[in-house]
């Protein structure tokens, strides 16, 4: 299977604690074969803090820099992946691509989102009842 994943980064740890969440997981389903796509925005200088030099064996890593590139890979994922992951926490846009796999949920790629932060996704639908992360849920 093609799973595409929309997370805050893979290839930095840099106010990230989630990549090595994303690594090993990551790593664990390549080795069973699949293939994997990690989109990740260039945001809070992630990039300038990469701790890891190259891209993992495991992932192809798509970094967007803007809304428009992001609006693409999103229409890019749908079309050619089995499965479109939304992580929690990605740090930008994160109403925005909640709300695009919530649209496009029951369609030809299933949908799922992977919680790296239980507590804050549950502080933040419980302080806003019109969240857009209601309608993932």
């Amino acid at each position: 299977m093609h799973l595409t994943f929309f997370g805050s980064s893979l290839v930095s740890c840099y106010w990230n604690g989630a990549a090595t969440y994303y690594r090993g997981l990551l790593s664990a389903l390549a080795e069973r074969g699949h293939r994997i796509t990690f989109c990740e925005p260039d945001a809070y200088e992630r990039q300038a803090h990469r701790d890891l030099p190259e891209d993992p064996s495991y992932a192809r890593v798509i970094v967007y820099r803007s809304e428009a590139e992001r609006d693409e890979l999103i229409a890019q994922a749908f079309a050619q992946s089995d499965w479109v992951i939304k992580c929690s926490g990605v740090g930008v846009w994160d109403a925005e691509l909640e709300r695009a796999v919530a649209d496009r949920s029951g369609g030809d790629a299933s949908t799922a989102f992977w919680d790296v932060d239980a507590p804050a996704t549950l502080a933040r639908i419980t302080a806003d009842a019109a969240d857009p992360f209601r309608a993932c849920i």
